[in-house]
């Protein structure tokens, strides 16, 4: 089966909602990068800088670039462990608490503008049918990568 238009429509898609978070971000004054660390940490408060990066994806290195800047902007608080002075833990400021009653939920506000046009199922389908596509990616990734190893 050769259909050129699905990849370029996921990719399409991937760019949108990429670009849609940066617009998103940006209206609500925050960085893209802002935006994704302070979800997480309204979630879970006191993560350190290795697991917070490990919410987002992010290698450490970028995180404590990423809470340099959120520290800045009294976002955030680093406090290093009493016991362990390499673990730091981040905390939200009242700043930053502050922004969770006033930027909605990303994922809240995507799903609340597809449901005007997609009922349950549709959304419920295709969050499995992109799961399953991921899937594969993700094993052919894993083969590759295999493959280059040996």
């Amino acid at each position: 089966m050769k259909n050129a238009s699905l990849t370029r429509n996921i990719y399409h898609a991937f760019r949108t909602i990429q670009n849609h978070f940066l617009k998103f971000a940006e209206a609500h004054d925050v960085t893209p990068a802002q935006l994704g660390a302070l979800e997480k940490l309204w979630r879970e408060d006191e993560l350190t800088v290795t697991e917070l990066g490990e919410r987002l994806g992010l290698k450490t290195s970028t995180v404590t670039a990423l809470a340099d800047r959120m520290e800045r902007d009294g976002l955030i608080r680093r406090k290093r462990n009493d016991k362990d002075r390499r673990v730091v833990r981040l905390y939200l400021t009242e700043k930053g608490k502050f922004l969770k009653g006033k930027i909605p939920n990303f994922n809240e506000h995507v799903l609340s503008l597809i449901s005007v046009q997609m009922n349950k199922e549709e959304i419920k389908a295709l969050e499995a049918l992109l799961k399953t596509f991921i899937g594969i990616l993700n094993e052919d990734k894993d083969k590759i990568e295999d493959h280059q190893s040996h």
